[in-house]
C-alpha cells in the first residue's frame, strides 16, 4: 500500500481514490447566507483538524453528511462547514480545500481560516472510518508539506473528536498518519499537561464546556465545587481544562 500526493485543482480533488478509498465530490452548491460556502479564499494552510461527527444514526455516513451541508446552505439557520467527509467505505468532498470553512469553533481564528477539516462519521465501522480519515489525512500532508494536524479541541476545546479522544487514542492516530505518510512527519500539538499539576479551587470559580466560553464568562455550566483538581489541559487560548475526565474548563484568572 502506498499513499500519494493529491491532484487537486481550484481547491477540488481530482483523484478517484486515496488508497482504495473512493473520493466522491458533491460541492455545495452557493445560496443565501453563506451558511456553508463562505467564499472566503483561504490564503494560507498551516494544517488538517479532524472531528468526529456526533451523529451514530445508521444512515450517517458521508453521502448522508454532503446531502445535510447542502441543506443546511440552503436552509439559511446556522453557519456550519468543513470541506471533507470520511466513513468506513468512502470520503465526499463538499467544500473547495483552498476555501475557508465554519468548522473549528474559534470565529475568525486559524482553526477556521487556515485548516482543512476532516470530518469522521460514527455511523457504523468508527474505526474503519478512521483508518480511512487516517489515509486521507496523510494524502494531505504529502500534498501539502509542513501541515500540522490539530484536533477540534485545541481550537476551541470542544471535546472533539469524541471517539478518539474518548479512548485516549489521539497519539495513536497521529502515529499512524506518520506510518502512512511515507517520508513525512507530523507531531501533534502539545496541549497535555502531567496529571501532578494540580490547581486549588476556591468558592466562586465557575466550569463551562468550552475554552472560549470560560475566558468569555458565558454559558456556565456550574460552579466548581471547592477542592483539589489535576490540570488536564493547559488551552492556547489561556483557558484550563481540569479534573479526571476533562471535567470542565476554567478561566485561570477566576482562581485565587
Amino acid at each position: 500500500m502506498t499513499i500519494n500526493k493529491l491532484n487537486i485543482v481550484d481547491g477540488i480533488i481530482q483523484d478517484k481514490f486515496v488508497d482504495d478509498i473512493p473520493i466522491k465530490v458533491q460541492i455545495v452548491k452557493p445560496r443565501g447566507k453563506m451558511n456553508v460556502r463562505t467564499l472566503i479564499k483561504m490564503k494560507e494552510c498551516i494544517g488538517i483538524t479532524n472531528h468526529n461527527t456526533a451523529n451514530s444514526a445508521a444512515t450517517a455516513g458521508d453521502e448522508v453528511h454532503a446531502n445535510w451541508m447542502q441543506n443546511v446552505e440552503n436552509a439559511d439557520t446556522q453557519y456550519v462547514s468543513a470541506h471533507l467527509f470520511v466513513d468506513q467505505d468512502s470520503i465526499t468532498q463538499v467544500v473547495p480545500l483552498n476555501e475557508v470553512t465554519y468548522n473549528a469553533g474559534d470565529g475568525r481564528g486559524m482553526g477556521n481560516f487556515k485548516t482543512i477539516s476532516v470530518e469522521i462519521c460514527e455511523n457504523a465501522n468508527v474505526l474503519k472510518a478512521e483508518e480511512n480519515a487516517k489515509k486521507l489525512n496523510a494524502a494531505l500532508i504529502l500534498t501539502y508539506p509542513n501541515l500540522k494536524i490539530f484536533k477540534h479541541q485545541d481550537w476551541s476545546g470542544k471535546f472533539c473528536p469524541r471517539v478518539i479522544l474518548g479512548r485516549n487514542g489521539w497519539n495513536n492516530f497521529i502515529e499512524d498518519i506518520n506510518t502512512y505518510a511515507t517520508g513525512a512527519s507530523v507531531k501533534p500539538i502539545a496541549t497535555e499537561t502531567k496529571d501532578t499539576e494540580t490547581v486549588t479551587i476556591g468558592s466562586g470559580v465557575y466550569g463551562y464546556r468550552t475554552a472560549v466560553d470560560a475566558l468569555n464568562d458565558v454559558n456556565r455550566v456550574r460552579e466548581i465545587p471547592e477542592g483539589l483538581y489535576p490540570i488536564m489541559i493547559k488551552h492556547a487560548s489561556g483557558a484550563w481544562n481540569i479534573g479526571k475526565g476533562y471535567m470542565y474548563w476554567i478561566n485561570p484568572k477566576k482562581v485565587k
